[in-house]
């Protein structure tokens, strides 16, 4: 079938089964299955055959993909699937690409990042890519101060956008093994905390964590400590204070 002129941009379902193609599912069911509900993108997207059937023939349609006739093991005829070189590079171009609303990282960013890891591939580039993406996005959300209920809403998923980025790019920095044993420490100043907000920078990040309500401290700590810690807004963590290096001012205005 000859290519569309402008073939239409892919969407999630489109793209996530490009890509399977292009990993080589080489037929229809075999790319469907990964859809199931227990299949490995179900639990983020389910869809059924004939869905999965009429996005590879979209695909078909814009020059992605062809197929060719096949033998099946029981002589039945077939369909083999296979990208051609544009659904090669559209593909790839894809998968690498970041989402540009918060909404679409429940689904669209969820299934690139599981589709480049089936492949062993560059997940932290992928996640550092997608954290430039929504940062203009993200603070504009936040800065949005109204009451309106339409506002609080978008502000709290722009936290929530945030706080995963930094838990999945710590979690997929971490380096796998057996977590060490507990350890006593001397330091008796640990007081338990809450991170509020994390602040990257090349090599340093910024964290302020929050001990009481109201009450707020700010740590300057590498970013690789960060990673390995897995500290986002919300992480529970314990602060340990150095007694020699801890300052006591006294609140004159209570002093009779």
């Amino acid at each position: 079938m000859a290519p569309a002129s402008d073939p239409t941009p892919l969407d999630a379902t489109t793209g996530t089964c490009l890509v399977l193609v292009r990993q080589g599912a080489s037929h229809g069911y075999d790319v469907a299955r990964h859809f199931a509900p227990d299949g490995s993108l179900g639990a983020v997207l389910t869809l059924s055959r004939p869905v999965v059937y009429r996005a590879i023939k979209t695909l078909e349609a814009a020059g992605f993909v062809e197929s060719i006739e096949a033998v099946g093991v029981r002589g039945q005829l077939k369909w083999q699937l296979s990208c051609t070189p544009r659904g090669i590079a559209e593909a790839d171009r894809w998968v690498n690409e970041p989402v540009l609303h918060v909404r679409d990282l429940r689904t669209e960013f969820l299934l690139k990042y599981l589709l480049m890891k089936r492949v062993d591939g560059d997940l932290a580039t992928l996640i550092r890519a997608q954290r430039t993406a929504l940062e203009s996005v993200t603070a504009h959300l936040l800065a949005n101060r109204s009451d309106d209920v339409v506002a609080i809403w978008r502000r709290e998923q722009a936290r929530a956008a945030v706080r995963f980025l930094d838990e999945l790019e710590g979690a997929t920095r971490s380096i796998e093994t057996e977590a060490p044993p507990s350890i006593g420490l001397s330091a008796r100043n640990q007081l338990r905390a809450t991170v509020r907000s994390v602040k990257h920078g090349d090599i340093l990040s910024s964290v302020r964590i929050e001990v009481q309500a109201g009450q707020t401290m700010t740590s300057t700590i590498t970013r690789e400590a960060v990673d390995e810690l897995r500290l986002a807004p919300g992480s529970d963590v314990i602060a340990l204070c150095k007694a020699t290096d801890v300052m006591v001012a006294s609140d004159q205005s209570m002093i009779a």
